[in-house]
């Protein structure tokens, strides 16, 4: 179907991980022994679905579950051991952890910097630069080093400028884990604005109110497979259930 932005099929990740310290010591005394030194870790293992444009997907699950790698692989950052991942369009992605943050340099500085990997051109950050420090309440900050703003205010400034792009497909990896509030609020109301209708979003977040918000269906990992996906209300009604003791 022409509609079609993102199709997987039995797609699976592994990776390998280190048995004991890789020291030269170590090394030796594994093959004196014939031991291994690594094993195989299968974070994913065979998932299919399919992501249509516009959709607005939750990607829950336990920490640990495959979230971010599968984000990862989505992104382009990872590359899939088996199965088959077909993209159409390749999307503008935020990660709790920043990358691309500068912390050396002024945060007029970082706004440059940081819109260039989200693909904003120079031209159009100049003419938008005002509102992008105004929407971050950084305005009186503008000079001020990254490394000398709380891990909140970094935040939003990061989210003001992923604002900025024009890409029709986003992911946002707990993008509010530092942010306040008031910050939340304005986040929120900016995914219900004009701008966003339309747009292929997929989250990750542990606020599932969030979620139920703002997606309309969702996938639930566990241990690197689906365990379910479907309308989000009914997949984080049925996770929700499976975390309850006793």
């Amino acid at each position: 179907m022409s509609d079609i932005l993102i199709q997987v099929v039995n797609l699976s990740k592994r990776f390998h991980i280190l048995l004991r310290k890789k020291t030269s010591l170590e090394v030796l005394k594994t093959l004196a022994q014939k031991e291994p030194l690594k094993a195989e870790y299968w974070v994913l293992r065979g998932l299919t679905f399919e992501v249509f444009q516009g959709d607005r997907i939750a990607l829950i699950g336990k920490n640990g579950s495959g979230k971010t790698t599968l984000l990862r692989i989505l992104s382009g950052i990872y590359a899939c051991t088996s199965g088959t991942l077909d993209i159409r369009h390749k999307p503008s992605t935020l990660f709790r952890s920043m990358a691309g943050v500068f912390p050396d340099l002024s945060v007029i500085d970082n706004v440059y910097l940081l819109g260039s990997i989200y693909g904003i051109n120079r031209s159009y950050l100049d003419r938008r630069l005002d509102a992008v420090l105004s929407y971050s309440e950084l305005e009186n900050l503008k000079f001020c080093p990254m490394k000398d703003l709380s891990s909140g205010q970094r935040q939003r400034l990061v989210l003001a400028i992923f604002f900025e792009s024009q890409n029709n497909f986003l992911i946002f990896d707990e993008s509010l884990s530092a942010v306040d509030l008031g910050f939340s609020m304005k986040f929120e109301e900016r995914l219900k604005s004009d701008s966003f209708s339309g747009r292929t979003i997929i989250m990750t977040s542990h606020d599932h109110e969030f979620l139920r918000r703002h997606c309309r269906t969702a996938i639930w990992l566990e241990e690197g497979k689906i365990r379910m996906q479907g309308e989000v209300n009914e997949v984080l009604d049925q996770y929700e259930q499976s975390l309850k003791i006793g």
